[in-house]
């Protein structure tokens, strides 16, 4: 039933550097200062770890030492209104890398990236940084009955890629950059296919940056408002589902629906941050198969209630939940769950996605569309 067995702690801040970097300049209004181009940058860099063996299956990796290279395309904001929400100078762009996994099951791979990397001005020549990136790895060697029967893995040669980083920029010349960093990186195929425990590897590395136009950084003053301690209480009415995976007696892949519904207060309590509580219930078809394969007759039906937080990004709202379960007579997970998830907002209409995680185990991903009102 669940995706993969590695921590989802990873994917919390990657879509929170994603999301607030992604939108951060639609949040500043414009100020009296300057506007000044996106600095541009090209790099190459470096990377070396080891493999994180989450679960007995993948025992096999253990001990293995990969190593990367990588080329960086990247352009920086640098202007008012992004210095006025964050004081940061938030880094975009393409990551491309290529990794040996230092072992014969797992292969090497092939990575295509988007990056976000705010940073933070430790001093006129150097910037701390932490890096959010998703995209796509082509994997060479995966799982196969006759072939590759010991990749419990990954089981296709193209698989999701997410890394979660953290840095340091010095200044090492007018235009030359040094950017040493540590790494947490995962791939696996969402689900797919099994086997499916994914490739979990943290790294360290360095690279070199040049920027072909030398930049000086803005530099200003925050601007700060309190217009949100006038927002009122925002109320959300929820539909969301997706069609699950599953195997039939034959062993055919098929979809089958998980739907679901819910209602969300949300309340202002920062610039940029909201408090919520709501309540939410869903019937899930591939948890009805898997009941009647075990042979235990209780509904596919789970309802849990739920309070989190939102970081408030331009129209998009990226949220973080801790939910208990109010009815749930299934055997497979205990009673709490925990939820992330990116919504882009249309005036009263929201559209987006969200995943559901027990412990370190995810249990599905969903669409899900709201309809917004306030008191």
């Amino acid at each position: 039933m669940p995706w993969c067995g590695f921590s989802f702690r990873p994917i919390l801040l990657i879509w929170l550097a994603i999301f607030f970097v992604y939108n951060v300049q639609g949040q500043g209004r414009p100020s009296n200062g300057p506007v000044r181009k996106d600095i541009f940058s090209v790099g190459v860099g470096t990377q070396h770890g080891f493999i994180f063996a989450h679960s007995e299956a993948v025992e096999n990796t253990k001990g293995s030492n990969p190593t990367g290279i990588e080329g960086i395309l990247s352009w920086q904001r640098n202007d008012s209104a992004t210095w006025s929400l964050c004081n940061c100078f938030p880094r975009k762009g393409l990551l491309l890398a290529y990794y040996d996994y230092d072992n014969k099951v797992l292969g090497k791979s092939i990575t295509g990236a988007y990056f976000l990397e705010p940073t933070y001005r430790l001093s006129k020549g150097s910037f701390f940084a932490f890096k959010g990136a998703a995209g796509i790895s082509y994997l060479t060697n995966p799982f196969d009955s006759v072939r590759n029967p010991r990749n419990q893995s990954y089981s296709t040669h193209v698989s999701a890629y997410l890394l979660l980083g953290v840095g340091v920029w010095f200044r090492v010349g007018g235009q030359w950059w040094l950017n040493p960093s540590v790494n947490y990186q995962h791939e696996s195929n969402g689900g797919l296919r099994e086997p499916n425990k994914g490739i979990n590897w943290p790294t360290a590395g360095i690279a070199l940056s040049y920027q072909p136009q030398a930049a000086t950084y803005y530099a200003g003053q925050r601007i700060k408002e309190r217009t949100w301690t006038r927002r009122p209480l925002r109320w959300d009415a929820i539909l969301f589902g997706i069609a699950r995976r599953d195997l039939d007696e034959r062993g055919q892949s098929r979809r089958l629906p998980l739907v679901g519904v819910g209602v969300q207060a949300a309340k202002q309590v920062g610039r940029i941050s909201n408090i919520t509580l709501g309540v939410e219930g869903y019937r899930d078809e591939e948890l009805r198969m898997e009941l009647l394969k075990d042979s235990i007759d209780v509904p596919p039906v789970k309802a849990g209630l739920q309070a989190g937080h939102e970081f408030i990004l331009g129209r998009f709202l990226f949220t973080q939940q801790v939910g208990v379960y109010i009815y749930d007579k299934t055997p497979y997970f205990d009673r709490l769950y925990h939820r992330w998830g990116v919504q882009y907002r249309m005036g009263r209409v929201g559209v987006g996605f969200n995943l559901k995680a027990h412990k370190q185990v995810a249990d599905f991903a969903d669409l899900r569309v709201s309809y917004s009102f306030k008191q």
